[in-house]
């Protein structure tokens, strides 16, 4: 971040500084205060950032954002009514002195790996920050702000949908240049109307593009269709701008063509390809050379628990346990199905959550999915496959798990045979631990 003084910050969180002294850095966890920074106590349900306030400064912070006065610490604080509202403010503030190139990505499925491919590709041709890690959140966006300075060339935001205006609220702050949708899947449905309305949050991504030439979206579901404004579309389907065909996975990548244009990637799993579409239509657009598009697309480095592969005791295990839906489990399955390994192949699943009323009846389309690959047996962790089974007669052999504690006891003597394994589960079941605790 560019040092600012607090003065300034104070303007622009419309707040009264009671102190001297400039800010090096920005941040609300006393994990990641650095020599410098300006700690935010922000106020959360369970936790009161303001009672961290003197970790926060043993740990380096040299000044506080406040929502009152805390007589017992000597150094500068900045007082404000709100200190989520003025984070806010300030980001919205830090924003317009940055001349970088920001980016906007979001998407049921694939925006991280969108955001790591343009990292790819753009970061060998000038400074560039992306999201760090998972903060797809609003406030994870401020953060990553902060993280630019006046040398950053290319800012890339991944902008995750948990609730209705996320993607709004975002969009609003960084005003992407150019903004991409990947996706569309039943993500969270539980807080949304229906599909539909989680396009409409979705598309709010493109409300802050100047330049309508600049917006990208996944052409082959209908109700994005339904949303379009002129925007440019990629997909499989053959009414896409950008189309994706000749797709070919292997264990080393994917090669497939875009307009009859071959490409190859080092990312695992033919749903990828779309991904890498994307990416392609904006970078060209952008004016990005085909030599640079290609060098980075063989060069991907994806966010961690995002099909992985790792190998571990005797087994090669496929990691993709940040999050599952419908879609994203049967490109997962799909991967361990085709990639290029002689030995058996397992599956552990945990439920999908947060699919709302119709939940039952997508656990039951990942069973019959299941149905059609060959596979030694599957693991199955939560009460929505249970159930699910009522329904599906899984030809597999399978077993059910009520426990994570369970559901460790029977995988944990798997890695130590030859078999390639997959976990494969929502954020809510943290499946990696199979691997930690191993």
């Amino acid at each position: 971040m560019k040092q600012l003084n607090l003065n300034t910050i104070g303007q622009w969180a419309s707040g009264i500084v009671d102190g001297n002294g400039a800010a090096d850095g920005i941040n609300v966890d006393t994990r990641f205060v650095k020599e410098g920074d300006l700690f935010v106590c922000l106020r959360g349900e369970r936790v009161d950032g303001h009672t961290f306030a003197q970790t926060a400064i043993d740990n380096g912070a040299t000044a506080l954002l406040v929502d009152h006065k805390i007589d017992t610490l000597d150094v500068p604080q900045i007082i404000v009514e709100d200190t989520l509202v003025a984070l806010q403010k300030i980001a919205k503030g830090y924003r317009n002195t940055l001349s970088a190139y920001f980016i906007g990505i979001t998407g049921s499925n694939g925006k991280t790996s969108t955001k790591d491919i343009l990292f790819s590709i753009l970061a060998p041709l000038g400074k560039t920050i992306a999201t760090y890690k998972n903060q797809n959140t609003e406030i994870g966006t401020y953060l990553n702000l902060f993280r630019m300075d006046e040398d950053t060339q290319y800012g890339i935001f991944e902008m995750g949908l948990d609730f209705p205006n996320d993607v709004a609220v975002m969009t609003e702050i960084v005003r992407p240049h150019a903004a991409m949708v990947t996706s569309l899947a039943p993500t969270h449905i539980v807080n949304f109307e229906d599909i539909h309305h989680i396009a409409r949050e979705k598309f709010a991504i493109f409300n802050q593009v100047q330049d309508k030439d600049m917006a990208f979206y996944q052409g082959d579901f209908l109700e994005c269709r339904q949303l379009d404004q002129g925007f440019h579309t990629f997909g499989y389907n053959a009414d896409n701008e950008f189309i994706v065909d000749n797709v070919i996975a292997d264990s080393t990548g994917i090669s497939f063509t875009v307009n009859q244009e071959a490409y190859t990637c080092n990312l695992l799993g033919g749903h990828q390809a779309s991904n890498c579409a994307g990416v392609i239509a904006m970078l060209s657009k952008i004016g990005i050379s085909k030599e640079a598009i290609q060098h980075g697309l063989n060069n991907v480095a994806l966010t961690s628990l995002r099909t992985e592969l790792v190998n571990h005791a005797a087994s090669l295990v496929l990691l993709d346990a940040y999050k599952s839906n419908p879609i994203s489990a049967i490109y997962a399955l799909e991967l361990l199905n085709n990639y290029a390994y002689s030995g058996d192949r397992i599956a552990v699943l945990s439920d999908m959550v947060e699919l709302g009323d119709d939940s039952i009846k997508y656990h039951e389309e990942v069973l019959e999915y299941i149905n059609t690959l060959n596979l030694q047996h599957v693991f199955l962790l939560g009460p929505d496959f249970k159930a699910a089974l009522n329904n599906v007669t899984l030809n597999t052999p399978y077993t059910t798990f009520e426990t994570f504690d369970t559901l460790y006891n029977a995988v944990a003597p798997q890695f130590d045979k030859e078999q390639m394994i997959l976990i494969k589960g929502s954020r809510f079941y943290a499946l990696e631990r199979l691997m930690k605790e191993a």
